[in-house]
């Protein structure tokens, strides 16, 4: 039986998150605060962990970080349930490596939903290869960040590079996600960048479509990419590709 733990301090809130999981034939294991989330994610792995915002000792983005920068929990999907539900908050989640958000107050079939993506990213993350993209565009800013989040967590949890090694990776496209979006509010007219890539068992492949960004003045990404085996620019084609080699 899978198991859902669920991190919320009001006991009746956590009381009802827990009873609609089993609905869907989840176990839960509750926490009241992040030393406890903390505590409990160092003994047990569960499969899913519903996460609120705002804790009486931790936030929880803390939490949301603690879980997705170790190569044990990475792989977990967060799904960060709150009531603070402007659009920042949900932003900010999904660059603290959020999987998904509820706003408070819920519908049942919100939960449900929410468990059936998580169910998709546990079998994803058991692919042999995993493909995706993530289009910056201004309008749909949470949703890229929310893919690059789970990139991230993939390249720790996923691949047998070192903390270190896979931090790096992590950091050029943090980097790169922040030039991005510095760029593209610069130049809202231009047309979004897109980034492809993909994830084998010997390799990651990061495909960027749309380089004016990297090649802005200031810009100072292009002494970072060392981290990679490959990187070529081709510009006539707008294309800048990364490879990651590990077999």
């Amino acid at each position: 039986m899978p198991t859902a733990l669920i991190v919320e301090d009001e006991p009746e809130a956590n009381k009802l998150l827990g009873m609609l999981i089993k609905l869907r034939g989840y176990r839960s294991a509750s926490a009241f605060n992040g030393r406890e989330a903390l505590e409990h994610l160092e003994k047990a792995t569960p499969d899913v962990l519903f996460l609120d915002l705002m804790l009486p000792d931790v936030d929880g983005f803390s939490v949301c970080r603690a879980a997705k920068s170790a190569k044990e929990t990475c792989l977990i999907p967060v799904v960060v349930v709150s009531a603070r539900i402007a659009e920042r908050n949900r932003l900010d989640s999904f660059h603290a490596g959020a999987d998904d958000f509820v706003p408070k107050p819920y519908m049942p079939d919100q939960i449900f939903d929410a468990l059936k993506r998580a169910e998709g990213l546990r079998e994803q993350a058991g692919r042999d290869r995993i493909e995706g993209s993530a289009r910056f565009n201004a309008t749909a800013a949470d949703d890229t960040a929310r893919k690059l989040a789970r990139l991230r967590s993939l390249i720790l949890g996923r691949t047998p590079l070192g903390q270190t090694d896979a931090g790096r990776i992590n950091g050029v496209i943090e980097r790169a996600e922040a030039a991005i979006e510095s760029w593209s509010t610069a130049h809202p007219q231009a047309p979004a960048p897109t980034l492809d890539y993909e994830l084998d068992s010997d390799r990651l492949v990061l495909d960027c479509r749309g380089i004016d960004w990297f090649e802005a003045p200031g810009e100072t990404l292009a002494a970072e990419v060392g981290c990679f085996d490959e990187a070529s620019v081709d510009r006539s084609e707008g294309r800048l590709t990364l490879v990651k080699r590990w077999a």
